[in-house]
């Protein structure tokens, strides 16, 4: 028995030496933070071709040793609205613009189309019932070596001093209807370049050209559209074919129009 205990003993004291149990933390003892953003810093969203050539701001965590802050910014993706980038653009606001960070300088990032969508609600409400929903989508490679996938969409119409209440289009029409999409559709990118493309698709030329051209097939509405943009492959990146696209400073050139303008 006197063994027994003894042992016994010498392992409680093992398992409790230096063991100080002052030392041990308060249970619930919150530990002390800062502000989320007392380590950030704020860069301006730089997008060319557009009135407007700062559209946001972002935030982003200072470099810090071996992390730098450009690592970080570079590759983010932005959407906005249209709206947003063009001054006289708030008919077309249910434009989605994507726009991807190439290069950082200083605080300015210095971004390049990304892609292209329209909101659910507009979308939505071009559906309509007793008419014939088209759609297309086509590959095909700009002159300056971007792959692109676009997808077109447009919507059958009654003809005038129609009596029917329906306006289907026979699946022989809406087949030839999405062979002319798809020529349309590659032979505007197969002869612009990126920087080209993107001025074409926001004036809606091509929905324009397609409801035009189909319109012989089967009665279309005006609201012919590509409704979506993807870049799919990307050549490598050059920093002078970038900055090339900033050459141009729209907010200067505007305001030296408009004081031109009130002088005579």
């Amino acid at each position: 028995i006197i063994l027994k205990e003894f042992s016994l003993y010498k392992s409680l004291e093992k398992m409790t030496a230096g063991k100080n149990p002052r030392s041990f933390k308060k249970k619930g003892a919150k530990k002390k933070t800062g502000h989320a953003f007392a380590k950030k810093e704020w860069y301006n969203v730089l997008v060319p071709g557009f009135d407007k050539r700062c559209i946001t701001l972002t935030p982003c965590n200072k470099s810090a040793g071996l992390i730098n802050a450009a690592d970080n910014l570079r590759g983010r993706v932005f959407s906005t609205s249209l709206a947003d980038c063009n001054n006289a653009s708030e008919q077309a606001s249910f434009r989605k613009l994507r726009f991807e960070v190439n290069e950082i300088k200083g605080f300015d990032c210095y971004t390049n189309f990304y892609g292209m969508d329209i909101t659910r609600d507009k979308s939505q409400s071009m559906m309509k019932k007793w008419h014939t929903t088209i759609e297309a989508f086509t590959q095909a490679k700009t002159t300056d070596g971007y792959i692109l996938r676009t997808f077109c969409i447009a919507f059958t119409k009654k003809t005038t001093k129609q009596v029917k209440a329906t306006c289907f289009a026979k699946a022989s029409h809406q087949k030839l209807i999405r062979k002319k999409m798809k020529e349309i559709m590659q032979s505007t990118i197969q002869k612009s370049s990126l920087k080209d493309l993107v001025k074409v698709l926001i004036k809606e030329e091509i929905g324009a050209q397609i409801q035009k051209e189909c319109s012989k097939i089967f009665p279309l509405e005006d609201n012919c559209m590509i409704r979506k943009v993807k870049i799919l492959k990307k050549p490598k990146f050059d920093l002078t074919k970038l900055m090339e696209l900033y050459k141009d400073k729209p907010e200067l050139e505007k305001t030296a129009a408009t004081k031109n303008k009130l002088a005579e």
